[in-house]
């Protein structure tokens, strides 16, 4: 229905209007499978996430957080598990038919297709009959556009919409208007376990393999987690004093992997841009219990240039707020040549203990090398 767009949207226009403001993908925050029994949709563990990430985002100086991803049709968002958070639960609906023909329009080529709609249809039919949300907007027949304006109009009384424009930004780790006591510790102290941290630069293909090997994992049935370092550092303004928002994002992988190492999980990817060893022990700080592995993906000049222009076509999963999606060509080319940049700089610096070159290699080929590398071969196909 729209909700990534949506959300992302609102985001984008709220930083743009001066609002300190952050953003998570809820779906992204629970990609820890297999689910505990406890918690079969994986809800408890996603609550928990955001829970951990909307003061480490307040101490960032963000005075908002939105939100968004799939809930239980039944028992609705764990709100009692976001403790430090004021919630607003605004539901997206469509009639069945409107439903129907969206999902076919996206998933029409899957084997299960018709399976998968009629638990989508009911689950949508249990939240019409529920009390689930504080706001609920029908979005038949309505464009994603739009659909944008009728969130802001029945969400009038939400803060975020409220906040007036900041005269001065705060400082990562200062308290913000709500109240909200600075972070004292980043690190996941006691989650040990096994940590696969896939690093290098833009269009190297690091979400793309490591989403890949993750998937292997589970139908190994081994239990593990899987992070996205970009999905977790979406703030506006960025701080001052944290640029390119790694000791955001560090200490928030380090609050998620505590949630999903408690829910059973001995094994983590996680994905995303390190430049420099500097930026590297930042993330390893936040690990101090778990052996990490760091893996550096390298691409050659051609290569990166080819899937960067591709980026801008869709060729990536569509991923929130991805910076090359959409872009015209003059952009993309920019971004490739600093990507080369980049990723000669990675090779200087010569980060990351193991290096494996992606260059004319599928990602099945880029995952095998990964799981050798890592004394994981019987993932390896």
């Amino acid at each position: 229905m729209g909700k990534s767009t949506v959300s992302w949207q609102i985001f984008t226009e709220l930083a743009e209007a001066g609002v300190r403001v952050a953003f998570a993908d809820g779906d992204q925050l629970c990609m820890c499978y297999p689910a505990p029994a406890a918690d079969p949709g994986r809800e408890q563990l996603k609550a928990k996430n955001v829970g951990a990430l909307v003061p480490r985002y307040s101490a960032a100086g963000a005075q908002c957080v939105i939100v968004n991803g799939v809930v239980d049709p039944h028992r609705g968002v764990h709100t009692e598990l976001m403790t430090q958070a004021k919630v607003t639960v605004c539901r997206l609906r469509a009639d069945r038919e409107e439903i129907a023909r969206r999902f076919i329009g996206r998933d029409g080529q899957s084997d299960d297709v018709h399976e998968m709609l009629a638990e989508t249809l009911d689950e949508a039919d249990a939240m019409d009959a529920g009390l689930l949300a504080d706001v609920s907007i029908d979005t038949t027949g309505v464009p994603a556009g739009e659909v944008v304006k009728l969130v802001r109009d029945g969400c009038r009384d939400w803060p975020g919409f409220g906040v007036p424009q900041p005269t001065a930004r705060l400082p990562s780790g200062a308290a913000t208007e709500s109240g909200s006591a600075p972070i004292t510790s980043s690190a996941a102290d006691g989650a040990d376990g096994n940590v696969l941290l896939i690093c290098g630069a833009t269009g190297v293909g690091k979400s793309t393999a490591g989403f890949h090997l993750y998937l292997r994992y589970l139908s190994a049935g081994t239990m593990a987690g899987y992070i996205d370092l970009d999905q977790i550092g979406f703030v506006r303004p960025e701080p001052d004093n944290d640029p390119g928002r790694h000791q955001l994002k560090a200490g928030n992988l380090a609050a998620i992997w505590l949630n999903y190492h408690a829910a059973g999980a001995r094994h983590l990817i996680a994905t995303g841009p390190v430049g420099s060893e500097a930026m590297l022990q930042t993330y390893l700080r936040a690990l101090p219990a778990a052996k990490v592995t760091v893996c550096r993906l390298h691409a050659g000049a051609a290569e990166l240039t080819l899937r960067i222009m591709s980026r801008g076509e869709g060729g990536s999963w569509p991923q929130p707020g991805d910076p090359l999606s959409g872009q015209p060509a003059e952009y993309l080319r920019r971004a490739a040549d600093q990507a080369i940049a980049d990723a000669n700089n990675l090779e200087r610096a010569e980060v990351g203990t193991i290096r494996i070159d992606t260059d004319r290699r599928t990602v099945a080929e880029v995952a095998d090398l990964l799981a050798s590398a890592t004394g994981s071969s019987a993932l390896s196909v």
